[in-house]
């Protein structure tokens, strides 16, 4: 069957080049003309870049470098995050490092977004409060856990948002989770996955990933200190 013009226009338009390692996956953005930022996502517990990277694709390089490292601790036939900043740290910079070979001289490695599924969401955070100046904004994903928003704005984190899906046990307490955050003095909100549990994306992820990021990305002023 032969693909119709528009989805042979689209699939040009959301074409970009990708490298698979033993450091995970990763995607160029689809304009490298100038310099762009990278987009990290860390994967959950079970899990792979290559399960997971493809889900953030189209929302990701809209804006720069989709990165998606191998977690650095083994589970079952996946990985995970385990241990502290210094233990995920080499793992996120090989992947980096491997992402910037996509485009040379095209990874800005300011402004950045860190993303993050589940266990990777608490290491996202933690990354962001432990390289200042590097990442403007946070999208974490279906996690119990808490945000130091002190630390966070301390390293230049400007917007974050939560999300899960409806059915996940962790929705309630990220929900919880944004107002927080937001009252603490750091712009956030929540954002649904739709009527899905804790193990599943649904099929229009990369819509919803795309306001996410978008959000997360948009230019202002610093925000105030409450």
């Amino acid at each position: 069957m032969i693909a119709p013009p528009f989805a042979l226009l689209a699939a040009a338009l959301y074409a970009s080049t990708r490298a698979q390692g033993a450091w995970g996956v990763a995607y160029a953005p689809v304009d490298a003309t100038a310099p762009k930022p990278a987009i990290v996502y860390l994967h959950g517990m079970w899990a792979s870049p290559e399960d997971s990277c493809g889900w953030f694709e189209r929302a990701a390089t809209a804006y720069g470098f989709l990165v998606c490292p191998r977690g650095n601790a083994p589970l079952a036939d996946g990985r995970m995050w385990s241990g502290s900043y210094a233990s995920v740290a080499p793992s996120v910079h090989a992947a980096l490092d491997a992402a910037a070979a996509l485009s040379p001289a095209k990874l800005d490695r300011a402004g950045g977004t860190l993303m993050g599924f589940s266990n990777g969401a608490w290491f996202a955070a933690e990354v962001a409060c432990s390289e200042p100046g590097r990442w403007t904004g946070l999208v974490l994903l279906s996690m119990r856990m808490d945000l130091d928003v002190p630390r966070l704005r301390a390293a230049g984190v400007r917007r974050v948002v939560l999300a899960a899906g409806d059915k996940d046990d962790a929705s309630a307490s990220m929900k919880e989770l944004a107002a927080r955050t937001e009252a603490a003095g750091l712009p956030a909100r929540f954002a649904s996955l739709g009527p899905v549990d804790h193990h599943q994306f649904p099929g229009d992820m990369d819509a919803r990933m795309a306001d996410a990021i978008a959000w997360v990305r948009t230019p202002g002023p610093w925000p105030p200190a409450p």
